[in-house]
């Protein structure tokens, strides 16, 4: 069955035949009327040469006449020989009325269309009122055909050359129209910016394979990490160049029988003719392989990665809605999993769909409730042991389920859009509690705050986070911000970029979780932050770990160098303490210190804090 974005497959033919029936009908037409036309002016021009030929003959006649009346045949034949040369008849015969012949003229001319059409008139010779003679004159038709026949050749010529111009126009239009049902099919099954099958393209494909292919297979979604980001940091005009590169990178990986197909703005699938669960982990690899491969934007490297979900064919489905179905079931867990994850379809991937779904609702019901609070875990000074500062920890209490942990209800309220109303929300969390320090008469060191990139994706939404800020009195005395790589890695040098706009009203940044994203030297430079945080998965045994250690010396150095202070996160062993101290960590924070503590404890710790300091003061 057909629809209706595709030509029929008759329809070249269609195309072809029917106007060459109108041109046809159009040259019938053209020569019915040149026919009507050459036999109107046949006859015109025959009826003026008959009246020449009688305007002739009355004169002939008139001269003829004297010649008869005295019986002068040599006069008769003289004058009218004479008479039908000037006139440049073909013949002219002189009778008596009894039928005598008096005088006859022939110039020896005569063609055989005259023989076959002559030209002739008959009239009485009169003398006296008394018919003497009868002349008859008669007149060649070589004329009179040969302008019909210039006629109908100029004519035949002109339709001609007519109907080969209607053809060809027709030809061209046909083919014209064929081009434009062949690009409007094209474009029907087909991604314009890519050039990948679209989505009903590979539910036709997958369709085909259901219904002819008993092998195993396998349907691969990918979807882009942080491509939004992308975007925001180059504009879309960049962003669709990204996705052509891309695009054309995993092309290199399908067969002629494979499909490379792109589902939404960063969402792309790979049907795969052959697969099973022992090539699952080395096809993925390779896809995150050729997703890595730097893209230079100028002259900076960006390196993609993608979370990836799978579904093997028939297991996972047994047609083609079902297989992409449940590749998306497997992609949506595997985004929950974080940044490049893989992830195979499972039969409990619906329920847990369906889990986050309900999640999704209580996360919008958690912000009305205020079931969201913030603990906070201190940051120590590596020499001396003050407190200089405390990270801000969210965390969400629900009224039936207890504690969920931010790594399961943070990603749903990014992907959900919650994260914006959220992230204003915990300010104002932030302020309640530093108020109630304050009005202790507590000495309060600088709060920092995780912002993510999805907290702005309109520029609105910048200004409302700087609005709450000033309207809470939360000023770069009391607050630092913290960004992941990802977060920071939006437009670095527009004016208008959050970072940009926080710095210049004086508010402290820190690179957190620093050697996870995006890391590199020119990244540093342009960012300009004023405090490196380096991530707990490069302290976590440091000190068993020579390597470990000059890579954290490393960017100690590179940080000092930038005139950035350093955090050492995640400590929580002796050995690990000592080995970041002796790489040259400004500051640290980890269990081993203290714990993430609520707000009531984290006061008990501030008052503690603030008397020994007294007391090493007196």
């Amino acid at each position: 069955m057909h629809t209706p974005f595709f030509p029929h497959p008759n329809s070249k033919r269609r195309l072809s035949t029917t106007p060459n029936k109108e041109i046809a009908g159009l040259v019938a037409a053209l020569f019915s009327l040149m026919l009507l036309l050459a036999v109107v002016q046949f006859h015109g021009l025959k009826a003026s040469m008959l009246s020449d030929l009688e305007a002739a003959a009355e004169l002939i006649a008139q001269n003829a006449s004297h010649a008869i009346v005295i019986e002068d045949d040599t006069e008769a034949h003289e004058l009218l020989s004479a008479l039908a040369r000037s006139k440049n008849l073909l013949k002219a015969r002189l009778e008596s009325p009894d039928g005598r012949l008096l005088a006859v003229y022939d110039n020896g001319q005569a063609r055989r269309c005259d023989e076959l059409m002559p030209l002739r008139v008959s009239r009485p010779v009169l003398a006296y009122g008394k018919q003497v003679g009868q002349l008859i004159l008669t007149a060649s038709s070589h004329k009179l055909l040969s302008w019909t026949a210039v006629f109908l050749g100029i004519g035949s010529i002109s339709i001609a050359v007519a109907w080969f111009t209607s053809w060809l126009s027709a030809r061209r239009a046909a083919k014209a129209a064929r081009q434009a049902q062949q690009k409007l099919a094209w474009m029907s099954r087909h991604d314009p910016l890519t050039g990948c099958a679209n989505r009903e393209e590979l539910r036709a494909h997958l369709r085909e394979r259901f219904q002819s292919s008993p092998n195993h297979s396998a349907l691969y979604l990918l979807d882009l990490d942080d491509f939004t980001v992308f975007n925001a940091a180059y504009g879309a005009h960049q962003g669709d160049a990204i996705l052509r590169v891309i695009a054309q990178r995993l092309q290199t990986l399908v067969k002629p029988e494979d499909r490379l197909a792109r589902l939404s703005a960063d969402e792309f699938a790979l049907s795969l003719q052959h697969g099973s669960e022992h090539s699952l982990l080395e096809f993925t690899t390779r896809i995150q392989e050729v997703l890595r491969e730097p893209i230079f934007v100028g002259d900076v490297p960006l390196r993609a990665t993608a979370c990836i979900g799978v579904a093997l064919l028939p297991d996972d489905a047994n047609n083609e809605d079902s297989a992409i179905q449940s590749a998306s079931a497997a992609l949506s867990m595997a985004r929950h999993a974080g940044h490049g994850s893989v992830c195979r379809y499972e039969e409990g991937h619906d329920r847990k769909l369906r889990d986050r779904a309900d999640l999704t609702d209580a996360l919008r019901l958690a912000l009305v409730r205020g079931e969201f609070r913030l603990n906070y875990q201190p940051i120590y000074s590596m020499h001396g042991g003050r407190m200089n500062g405390a990270e801000a920890l969210i965390r969400w209490k629900h009224p039936s389920r207890g504690l969920i942990s931010p790594d399961r209800f943070v990603p749903i309220a990014e992907s959900s859009g919650l994260i914006e109303e959220i992230g204003l929300h915990l300010l104002g969390l932030l302020q309640r509690d530093r108020q109630a320090w304050l009005c202790a008469g507590l000495q309060v060191p600088p709060i920092a705050i995780n912002i993510s990139s999805l907290q702005f994706p309109k520029e609105q939404s910048k200004d409302r986070f700087l609005q709450q800020l000033s309207a809470l009195e939360l000023g770069p005395d009391a607050l630092e911000i913290e960004l992941t790589e990802r977060a920071a890695f939006e437009e670095l040098e527009g004016k208008d970029s959050i970072i940009h706009r926080l710095k210049g009203r004086g508010y402290s940044i820190s690179l957190d979780d620093f050697g996870t994203g995006y890391s590199s030297l020119s990244y540093l430079h342009r960012i300009n932050c004023d405090k490196l945080k380096i991530d707990r998965s490069f302290v976590r045994r440091m000190d068993e770990n020579p390597k470990a250690q000059q890579l954290v010396k490393a960017i100690v150095e590179v940080a000092h160098a930038f005139h950035m202070t350093t955090v050492a996160e995640g400590v929580e062993t002796e050995g690990e303490l000592n080995a970041v101290r002796n790489a040259g960590c400004t500051a640290v924070q980890g269990y081993l210190l203290d714990r993430p503590l609520d707000a009531h404890a984290f006061g008990e710790r501030l008052a503690a804090l603030n008397g020994k300091a007294s007391e090493d003061a007196v």
